[in-house]
């Protein structure tokens, strides 16, 4: 019982860090995807 808890809070403190993460990420990579779209129909 305790171990698993522990394990659960470990996946929740990961899950956190790492959505903060993707969302930093995120935003660059969506950016860099809408020019490259642009760039590839304008052409």
């Amino acid at each position: 019982m305790i171990s698993t808890k522990l394990i659960y809070d470990d996946q929740i403190r990961i899950g956190r860090s790492s959505t903060q993460n993707i969302s930093k990420c995120g935003k660059i990579s969506m950016i860099i995807y809408l020019l490259a779209n642009r760039l590839l129909f304008q052409s």
